[in-house]
């Protein structure tokens, strides 16, 4: 589904709610500064989605993701290179990067972060969709992000949203990305939802 600039501006913005809502959440368990924003998204069809993601990482990563269904359905994750994701436990646990106790809570760090940022996230959607989702639970996995995604893919026609995430803790600058995989006709129907929105403000 090819969209214009307004649609994914407005995409951009509620991932930024999003990401913007998880940071708080983060903040206040970590009692740590940290900042988040998505500053580029891109949507994809699937045979584009190999080249792709090589981009953003050609061998394994580190993602959390889970699946939602309702009104519309799919699947979204966080996906960190394996070096990014050190940078990211190391900061957060205080840890040496490449010492036996970071690996130790590498997992769980980044299940916790991941389970805050795919949440929020899909929290910013459903608020402005006024629609109940399910959501299956969490799910930390390791492979490259093209399998992991092709794993989820039920109908060749589906849409997928790459956004990059930019971490921001102290000095550190940390890359992510944020991946939504949609059902075939969930994505035209948010579009639908932000197409009605922005025309009710017009009107008003």
């Amino acid at each position: 589904m090819k969209l214009t600039d307004d649609q994914l501006d407005a995409l951009g913005e509620l991932f930024n709610i999003g990401v913007g809502k998880g940071a708080d959440n983060l903040n206040q368990m970590l009692d740590c500064q940290i900042q988040i924003r998505v500053p580029h998204l891109e949507v994809l069809p699937l045979n584009e989605l190999k080249e792709q993601t090589q981009k953003f990482a050609p061998k394994n990563v580190s993602t959390i993701s889970l699946q939602f269904e309702g009104s519309i359905s799919g699947n979204t994750m966080l996906a960190f290179p394996p070096q990014s994701a050190q940078k990211l436990v190391a900061a957060l646990t205080g840890e040496e990067p490449g010492s036996p106790e970071l690996d130790s809570v590498t997992v769980d760090t980044l299940s916790e972060v991941g389970n805050i940022i795919v949440n929020s996230v899909m929290g910013s959607i459903t608020n402005f969709f006024k629609q109940r989702l399910d959501y299956s639970v969490p799910n930390y996995a390791e492979d490259t992000v093209h399998n992991l995604i092709s794993s989820h893919v039920k109908d060749s026609n589906c849409s997928i949203i790459m956004a990059k995430a930019q971490f921001s803790i102290e000095n550190l600058e940390i890359q992510g990305e944020i991946i939504l995989v949609f059902s075939v006709g969930s994505l035209e129907v948010l579009i639908e939802a932000i197409e009605a929105f922005g025309n009710s403000l017009e009107e008003d």
